[in-house]
């Protein structure tokens, strides 16, 4: 099996760090793959849901928005948070869609408010898909 080296790091840890045969991850125009061999890529990151494909199977994450480094042999994903996808409490979830469309309807695309739920949406729209 091909192997990546992955690291998946928030300001506040290093959630995974091991070898991998892909990362699906939730780009900014849309969800991608990285295998290894793959061109050097740097991409922003969606809130969404993140895989990472071991010898043992997958692991999903929920990352918040970030940046992703690839790259023939290595990944490096920086994402402002992320939980694994068996966690997501999905009741909170639906709250959270509901407030943040509440928001986005009160408010001016584009505004800071707009765009912080936007972001909150997105991950409560993750959790309620793991």
């Amino acid at each position: 099996m091909a192997e990546l080296t992955i690291d998946i790091v928030t300001p506040t840890a290093l959630v995974f760090t091991g070898k991998a045969s892909a990362i699906r991850v939730p780009g900014w125009e849309g969800e991608f793959e990285v295998l290894e061999g793959h061109d050097t890529l740097l991409s922003l990151l969606r809130g969404g849901i993140t895989t990472v494909v071991t010898a043992s199977g997958e692991q999903r994450y929920i990352t918040g928005r970030g940046f992703v480094e690839a790259g023939p042999d290595r990944v490096t994903l920086l994402a402002d948070s992320c939980e694994p996808a068996s966690e997501a409490d999905k009741s909170t979830a639906a709250a959270d869609i509901e407030a943040g469309e509440k928001v986005k309807v009160d408010t001016f695309a584009g505004s800071s408010e707009w765009d912080a739920a936007e972001e909150r949406a997105e991950l409560a729209r993750a959790r309620m898909e793991a």
